[in-house]
């Protein structure tokens, strides 16, 4: 019996010291099955490999339609796979820039999307990071994109019409031409839109955007508007209609309204010039989730996310890694040449925004 005891002891010790020698190949082996496969470029593949998010929750202030659509095929998969939430707060940057003043030095929103003005204001006065190569993707992105932010998306604010109206494509002087009076549309105040048409109001009269009486006194001669648009199907309609017939509008939305077969053109003003346009991509200093922001920075960075945008909506890629072709190619404000082309004006109307937007609503609205 003894030696029966002995016996069956002695096997299964033999069988422990099998399995336990078995044990790290099964762990490799389990490790090797949870791999996260990645379809992006290199680098951000390496950039994003073994990053566990723990089941945090990345905050994401951005605008909607396409652009949320495209965020949600392409990015925010990548940040689920890696145990990661996103929430996204979609409106437009005027509500996102109010949030991130007001939260500082404990914020609850992680990322934002700032136009190039406002995003480099925020880094001035300390409630942004600057951009720097944490994000890999930063040393890829041509200067002009470097600057207040991790530049998303190149864009020009030219000049949407009705073609007719013209024989030739318009120039900012031709918002002057009587032919138009009463069937001129603008954004609402403030915003990139009225604010480009704003400063071309002051070249238009002799100065720059820098100089607020020459600026509002010749807007003045353009009212009453025939619109104050909040929707660009609403002004496309009408512009369609020709009831409007010349509004500054974004490059990128403009095409994205021509391609619906409607009775618009689009126009890349040359005096004084095309005025640059850029969604910035900020992180919000102080976020308790870096690294997801930097993931999320990388992977909207990225060339496959930017040949996305460029082909679906015309947006400029910033990243100099990314080859358009065709349609894409002439639309987009793409390439170092087009990218120095564009008018890129001071900071003066992010300065001084609400004496700005009291004097529009007072002297151009008569409110």
């Amino acid at each position: 019996m003894k030696k029966t005891v002995a016996l069956l002891f002695t096997i299964m010790m033999i069988a422990t010291l099998l399995l336990s020698s078995c044990a790290p190949k099964a762990a490799e082996t389990e490790a090797a099955a949870e791999e996260i496969p990645c379809d992006f470029d290199e680098q951000t593949c390496t950039f994003l490999e073994g990053k566990d998010f723990g089941g945090r929750t990345l905050v994401v202030g951005v605008w909607g339609g396409v652009i949320e659509e495209i965020y949600r095929e392409y990015v925010i998969p990548e940040i689920e796979k890696r145990n990661g939430k996103v929430e996204l707060l979609l409106g437009g940057t005027g509500d996102r820039t109010a949030k991130i003043y007001a939260e500082k030095g404990n914020p609850t929103m992680d990322v934002a999307y700032l136009n190039m003005y406002e995003a480099a204001k925020g880094v001035e006065d300390g409630v942004l990071e600057a951009p720097s190569n944490a994000v890999p993707a930063y040393d890829d992105l041509y200067p002009a994109a470097q600057v207040g932010g991790y530049g998303q998306a190149f864009m020009g604010l030219g000049i949407a019409y009705n073609p007719d109206y013209f024989d030739t494509p318009p120039d900012w002087a031709d918002f002057w031409d009587p032919k138009v009076k009463g069937k001129i549309a603008t954004a609402t105040f403030p915003g990139g839109d009225s604010e480009g048409l704003l400063a071309a109001a002051g070249y238009m009269a002799g100065s720059d955007e820098n100089d607020p009486d020459a600026m509002f006194s010749k807007l003045a001669e353009l009212t009453p508007f025939a619109m104050i648009y909040t929707s660009l199907d609403e002004l496309f309609m009408m512009m369609d209609k020709g009831d409007v017939a010349i509004a500054p509008v974004i490059s990128g939305y403009a095409w994205t309204y021509i391609d619906k077969g409607m009775n618009i053109a689009f126009s890349w003003p040359k005096d004084p010039g095309t005025i640059q346009m850029m969604d910035t991509l900020t992180i919000v200093k102080g976020t308790k989730n870096q690294d997801m922001a930097y993931a999320w920075a990388q992977l909207s960075l990225s060339p496959k996310v930017q040949k996305a945008f460029a082909e679906q909506i015309y947006f400029g890629p910033t990243n100099s890694k990314v080859e358009l072709e065709g349609k894409a190619a002439e639309r987009c404000v793409y390439g170092q040449e087009k990218v120095d082309a564009l008018l890129r004006l001071s900071t003066y109307m992010i300065d001084n925004r609400d004496s700005l937007t009291e004097r529009y609503n007072r002297e151009i609205l008569g409110q």
